[in-house]
């Protein structure tokens, strides 16, 4: 194998973080209650990447053979929040909190070409140093009324933005104001019966990572950038819930939707090519996004063990651009659908055994399709009151769009014997016993099939002593 035609990516960073919070509350009256909290966060994140090869001769003219990026991302956040409580004699609940909050970001990427250790150029596009800072001032005010059965929440949130740019030397300021509005329902049709509705309408403020303007790599063959302005994002979700019976009991089922539209939504126009992709953010109207889930528990008396299945299925609609073709729709379609036993056996063997399903489809000028699935198998045995044997089998299995099939087998076992009571503990664990030397997964979108193939320590053992002083 020739190592020099081997694609090698390397990242330094070294984040550093400092998050700090202050509470304070007061109750007031027997109930009114006042809580007060500030926060500080300072973060910063500075990366070097270096990818030993060069993809790119159809973009830049230099005669380079390697590439190194330097970003730095740091952020300061500083927040305080004053929130009163009042619960009335009927039951109601006032809520009125107001707030100010002020982040500041500094984004800078300097993205250069090499051949082998020389400098070549610092290409103009491939550049950012970008400084973003919002100031959101709020007032929110929430009421739960208390009607029987009923419980209406209602709430309405203002919201006053303040966001500022300076983009390589150039400075723009933007000031809008908006509400969002929130009402919820809940219905408690008899003590097992419950039903639960939300609506709201809301507003999203960019973030840095939505506006900087130059072209930053995000892996060895992808650039991305921003929209380079100030943008409010609409979207209104809905949500609605049915639940039967009470955790802990011998039935339990719960079922739920989930629909969002997002009336404008930050999309992608890309240029792709066999060796590289330049993503640019754009503005889209109309994506719809809809989860249907529902999950059941039943307890069998029978063997003292307890049942349960669940569904979940999740479609969502979007539109973008490839390759300065028109604006296409895409559909992505994922279904899940498993179910599994536990025992609460008194004796020696207990069992959790299971299987998932989970179908991929995505569709756009093509069809793309697989199915992953897991099952897995754990046993415990309880030899006598000082030792006892946990035992894990598990299989994965992957199919890619080509029909092409992959399973994995793993097999786990743990013994522990208690020498001493909460004194000496002595363990063996088994780890890999297939001996299974790699594990590979599958991925799909609209523009790409991922294969990813990760390496697996090989089977061993291990013996361990606890000692409790």
């Amino acid at each position: 194998m020739n190592l020099d035609n081997i694609l090698a990516e390397n990242l330094n960073n070294n984040n550093e973080r400092l998050d700090k919070k202050i509470l304070f509350s007061n109750k007031l009256k027997q109930n009114k209650s006042l809580l007060v909290s500030a926060r500080y966060i300072s973060d910063r994140s500075p990366q070097v990447y270096n990818v030993n090869q060069f993809l790119f001769q159809d973009i830049f003219t230099e005669r380079a053979n390697n590439i190194k990026q330097f970003s730095n991302n740091k952020m300061q956040y500083a927040g305080i929040e004053a929130h009163f409580f009042e619960k009335k004699k009927n039951g109601d609940l006032l809520e009125i909190k107001i707030g100010n909050q002020l982040r500041n970001d500094q984004l800078i990427t300097r993205f250069q070409l090499l051949k082998n250790d020389t400098s070549l150029a610092f290409p103009i596009n491939f550049q950012n140093k970008l400084n973003y800072s919002v100031n959101n001032a709020f007032v929110s005010l929430r009421y739960i009324l208390k009607l029987g059965n009923f419980k209406l929440r209602t709430q309405t949130e203002m919201h006053h933005i303040i966001n500022h740019i300076v983009d390589d030397g150039i400075k723009k300021t933007q000031a809008p104001v908006f509400f969002v509005p929130k009402l919820g329902v809940d219905w408690s049709v008899t003590k097992k019966n419950k039903i639960t509705s939300d609506y709201s309408y809301n507003t999203t403020n960019p973030g840095v990572l939505d506006i900087y303007s130059g072209y930053i790599q995000t892996n060895f063959r992808t650039f991305s950038k921003g929209i380079s302005d100030f943008n409010q994002l609409n979207s209104s979700s809905f949500s609605l819930n049915y639940i039967y019976g009470n955790l802990g009991e011998k039935f339990f089922a719960s079922t739920s939707l989930i629909y969002i539209n997002n009336n404008d939504f930050l999309s992608t126009n890309a240029i792709v090519l066999p060796d590289y992709t330049l993503s640019e953010k754009i503005i889209i109207k109309d994506r719809k996004f809809l989860n249907i889930s529902s999950n059941v528990d039943y307890y069998l008396k029978q063997i003292k063990s307890n049942l349960k299945f669940s569904v979940a299925h999740n479609s969502i609609n979007f539109k973008n651009i490839v390759n300065n073709s028109e604006l296409r729709e895409v559909q992505n379609f994922i279904t899940e659908y498993g179910f599994e036993i536990r025992s609460g056996f008194k004796g020696f063997l207990n069992y959790h055994f299971g299987s998932k399903w989970s179908q991929n489809k995505v569709k756009s000028n093509s069809e793309k399709y697989f199915i992953n699935s897991m099952s897995f198998v754990d046993l415990s045995l309880k030899l006598n009151k000082n030792a006892n044997i946990q035992l894990q089998c598990e299989r994965y299995f992957f199919g890619s769009e080509s029909n092409k099939t992959n399973a994995y087998y793993f097999l786990d076992l743990e013994t522990r014997y208690v020498v001493k009571n909460n004194k000496v503990n002595l363990f063996l664990s088994a780890n890999n016993l297939f001996n299974t030397h790699s594990f590979t997964n599958f991925s799909i979108n609209d523009i790409s099939i991922s294969r990813t193939e990760f390496r697996l320590q090989p089977r061993y053992l291990l013996i361990k002593i606890e000692y409790r002083f």
